[in-house]
């Protein structure tokens, strides 16, 4: 007979939900990552700006030159402040992803480790049965050349 793990379809229910909530979580690390390097990005071209407006100022820069750069600064720096509140915003959506993945897994393992138990359980009586079946025809054997010698020796 065969091993059978009565819970085998609970077990993939938890393995598949598990995945959805990995899956989950590996699309909030990916646009976290993304929303990164868009800041990253913003800081070098604030940074470049901000150079290029020191060296013309070294050569002369007109007042309207100079209220644009800032007027491009300023839009910069908005633009840099909405991404970081949406980084801080998918950083606690990661948390809590992380949290909900790390219960799926939890309960996934448990079914898992019940498996792993109740297959060794089986696999110990198998060979249990099979030793015991190796011992009984043992002994009829012997049992049956018990018999035998002493009619041949008559």
């Amino acid at each position: 007979m065969a091993f059978h793990f009565s819970l085998a379809t609970i077990l993939r229910l938890r393995e598949s939900l598990e995945k959805q909530e990995l899956q989950r979580l590996q699309k909030l690390v990916a646009e976290l990552a993304q929303i990164r390097a868009e800041i990253e990005s913003i800081d070098q071209r604030i940074e470049a700006a901000r150079r290029e407006v020191m060296e013309q100022a070294s050569t002369g820069i007109s007042g309207a030159e100079l209220h644009a750069a800032a007027l491009s600064e300023f839009a910069l720096l908005q633009l840099r402040a909405e991404l970081i509140a949406k980084r801080e915003e998918l950083e606690r959506a990661r948390k809590d992803q992380q949290a909900q993945y790390n219960h799926a897994r939890q309960r996934r393992e448990i079914l898992s480790n019940l498996r792993e138990r109740q297959l060794a359980a089986y696999q110990h009586e198998q060979s249990r049965r099979e030793q015991q079946m190796t011992d009984e025809l043992f002994l009829m054997r012997r049992s049956h050349r018990k018999r035998a010698e002493p009619a041949s020796s008559s």
